[in-house]
């Protein structure tokens, strides 16, 4: 059975004004390794989050640190609603905030081009947890969703 949670109103602030949206967090019986978080903006208020990844990481990351503390980045799924269209962006970590926080990671020397050298840095996916770094979409381009995900995304709240 899927788990779909109601819907929770954001207030926000993008380019310079304040705007709102509404997300829930969705649970297929299909897929047990996913969660996904749909965020419904409506097309005539500011700070489109499908159009600027900037706005969206904003959201994301404020949803995130309240209500998904301690789940994989690698498990995570934003689908972004506007009207009757959906697009799917997943987020990866932002390694860089990952280790200004000071959580563990390996650095290694390597030789470069022309005798430099470089660090290589590891880190254990089981480490890249939300609550541990911010998460980002600013390399990933909105795709629209598979058939049985946008009909899961169609359903009513809480159904």
């Amino acid at each position: 059975m899927d788990y779909i949670t109601r819907y929770t109103d954001l207030i926000y602030f993008a380019n310079d004004e304040i705007a709102s949206c509404r997300y829930r967090l969705i649970k297929s019986r299909d897929n047990q390794t996913q969660v996904i978080v749909q965020i419904n903006h409506h097309g005539d208020r500011p700070g489109n989050p499908v159009a600027d990844h900037k706005t969206r990481d904003a959201i994301l990351n404020r949803i995130a640190d309240r209500e998904l503390t301690g789940v994989p980045v690698s498990m995570l799924c934003v689908a972004l609603t506007e009207g009757d269209a959906h697009h799917i962006v997943f987020p990866e970590p932002d390694l860089e905030d990952y280790i200004q926080r000071g959580h563990p990671y390996q650095q290694t020397p390597e030789r470069a081009a022309r005798g430099r050298h470089i660090g290589r840095i590891s880190i254990d996916s089981r480490n890249l947890v939300i609550g541990r770094t911010r998460i980002q979409t600013a390399h990933t381009a909105p795709t629209p969703p598979d058939t049985g995900l946008a009909a899961l995304l169609n359903r009513s709240e809480a159904a």
